[in-house]
Formats: C-alpha cells, sequence, structure tokens
C-alpha cells in the first residue's frame, strides 16, 4: 500500500477542497442553512466540498473505503483501507462567518489511522500529520505544549447534543475550582490542531464522530501529546469520547473525565 501517494494525494485533494470551501464561506449569505439536529447545521457548501473530495479520492484509489459526515459509506473495523472526511469541520461557525473551521481528512489501514490533513483557508493554516513521522503547520513542526499543573492550563472543551451536558457543567466547574481556563471553539479538529501546536494544553468532548476525532488526534499524537483510545468499543462506527493532552495532564484529565485508555 503506497502510503506517500496517499499523503500527497490527501495534501493535494484538502487544499483543492478547501478552496472550494473558502469561495462558499466568502458568499455564505447565500447559502440555505438546513438543520439535521438541535444546533446541527448543514449546507450545500458541506456536500459538494465532500462531493468534490470522494471524487477524486475514488479517482486515485478507486478501492479504498470512504467514511464521510455528509454522505456516510464504509466505516467496518476490519477495513484494511479507509479514508475518513469531515467536508467542513465547525459548520454552525461557518455559517455565522466565524473563522475556526476547516477541512478534514484521515487514512487508516488496517484500523491504524496513517495520515491526516486539516486545512483552515481563513486563517492559512495547514495542518499535516502521518504516524511515526512528525506533525507540522505550514511546514513547520509541531510540538505540545510543558504545561504541568491545572493551575497552569488552558484548555479546550467541546459538547454536543450527543451526549448529556450535565456531566460537562460538574467537571468543568471542578476543574475550574482548580484555577483551569477554558476555550470553547466550537470546532473540533482547530481545538485539536491548537493542542498539537501548544495553543492549548488539552482538549475533550464527550462524544464525537470519527471525521471529527481522528484528524486532528493523530496531529496531537505526532506532535509528541497523549491521548484516549477512540477505536476503543468499536469508535469508528458509534463514535468515542475524545481526550487529547501534552503528556503531563493526561491522567488528571482521564481520572477527571472518566477516560483511562491511551489512544
Amino acid at each position: 500500500m503506497d502510503l506517500d501517494a496517499r499523503f500527497q494525494a490527501a495534501v493535494n485533494i484538502a487544499e483543492e477542497a478547501a478552496t472550494l470551501a473558502l469561495q462558499f464561506f466568502e458568499r455564505r449569505s447565500e447559502l440555505t442553512v438546513e438543520l439535521k439536529g438541535l444546533q446541527d447545521h448543514v449546507t450545500k457548501a458541506d456536500r459538494e466540498v465532500e462531493a468534490l473530495i470522494r471524487k477524486r479520492l475514488h479517482e486515485r484509489f478507486p478501492e479504498d473505503a470512504l467514511l464521510g459526515e455528509e454522505q456516510g459509506g464504509g466505516g467496518s473495523n476490519d477495513t484494511k483501507a479507509l479514508w475518513v472526511i469531515d467536508p467542513i469541520d465547525g459548520t454552525t461557525n461557518f455559517v455565522r462567518g466565524l473563522p475556526h473551521w476547516g477541512v478534514c481528512i484521515a487514512f487508516c489501514k488496517d484500523e491504524e489511522p496513517e495520515l491526516s490533513v486539516i486545512i483552515n483557508p481563513v486563517l492559512r493554516e495547514k495542518y499535516v500529520a502521518r504516524r511515526a513521522r512528525g506533525a507540522m503547520c505550514n511546514d513547520r513542526p509541531l510540538a505540545v505544549s510543558k504545561t504541568p499543573k491545572l493551575s497552569e492550563a488552558v484548555l479546550g472543551m467541546g459538547s454536543s447534543k450527543k451526549s448529556p451536558h450535565e456531566p460537562y457543567v460538574d467537571v468543568l466547574g471542578k476543574l475550574l475550582a482548580e484555577g483551569i481556563e477554558y476555550r470553547r471553539i466550537g470546532c473540533a479538529s482547530m481545538n485539536l490542531a491548537a493542542v498539537a501546536s501548544g495553543k492549548l494544553d488539552s482538549f475533550f468532548e464527550a462524544k464525537l464522530s470519527p471525521w471529527d476525532a481522528l484528524p486532528g488526534m493523530l496531529l496531537v499524537k505526532e506532535a509528541g501529546g497523549r491521548c484516549n483510545d477512540y477505536l476503543e468499543g468499536d469508535g469508528l462506527l458509534k463514535g468515542n469520547s475524545v481526550l487529547a493532552t501534552n503528556g503531563p495532564l493526561y491522567d488528571v484529565l482521564a481520572a477527571a473525565f472518566g477516560v483511562w485508555t491511551e489512544y
């Protein structure tokens, strides 16, 4: 299996998709916004960007399986070659004109995330990672922070209607009492990219789909961070919690959030 070819293709396709997504963003007032669920938005931009990514990947690698947010697809844990696609992660930010959203592509071989690309065209950030080869943003190596204490930490937090809010509020209150600061960016991939680049010390969300989680979790791991085992318990099909940290804070946050296994 040619991972070099898949990596270069992923970068090129993500760049093309990000250009298309930015064109939609710049005329977003013309888009019709639909609801898939409470505070869960979708637009023509999401569908057309995903269609473009699928078309390009199928042209290059017709035997590979595809799993995307808008069109679904393959997702069995025994899939040998699987692309995971989020055409616009952070659609709510996108439709409101906020800059924190991204085009996300990851590739898994034998259930193992091998490469990922996340592009935020508004902020002009291109994040890439390959397993055991590191992570970069705009050709600069990424490294997680070294913050050792909760009282010095800035955490990213996410929540959605996929999980109850009461435990989230309870844990957040306890962590605030420990002295943390927190940010709620509203886009999992951008939160995870921020952890990988040391801008945040950790990110947690109780339930994320694989297209939201896998691209950014590989970034964090390859930047020297530590994550929970997202694929445990059939996460590729059902989704799972995500805890991504700089490393020193992992154990205390895993205890706080009830996340114990390592990615």
